[in-house]
């Protein structure tokens, strides 16, 4: 029997409005929700960036946080991944953060300017 995915989860349309630093998404239940560009890099899902934040229990060294140039927030590329995901490739060249549905569907300000549920 064939799972059901819910519709929330779903994208329809997902854009990169460069001018206002925000990710659009259209989900199929046709609400919108926007994510910033800024908020999304500093939240980056990849097991590096989250080592950075300290939210992998790999110690890092706080040295090597300051010794490279501040993480780029501006999108080069999207890249839907599966049924479930987008990876986004950032100018930097940074590409290895998958962003699932799932989690933009949580962690989205619906176009209204409301948070989610």
């Amino acid at each position: 029997m064939a799972v059901q995915q819910d519709p929330h989860l779903s994208p329809r349309r997902i854009r990169v409005l460069r001018a206002q630093n925000l990710m659009r998404i259209e989900w199929q239940d046709d609400s919108v929700s926007e994510l910033s560009l800024t908020w999304l890099r500093s939240n980056c899902p990849c097991a590096s960036c989250r080592a950075v934040r300290g939210e992998s229990g790999v110690e890092v060294d706080p040295l090597s946080l300051s010794s490279g140039p501040m993480p780029s927030d501006r999108v080069a590329a999207v890249e839907l991944v599966g049924g479930y995901a987008v990876r986004l490739t950032w100018d930097d060249g940074h590409d290895t953060g998958i962003y699932a549905f799932s989690w933009l569907w949580e962690h989205r300000i619906q176009e209204d300017g409301a948070d989610s549920d």
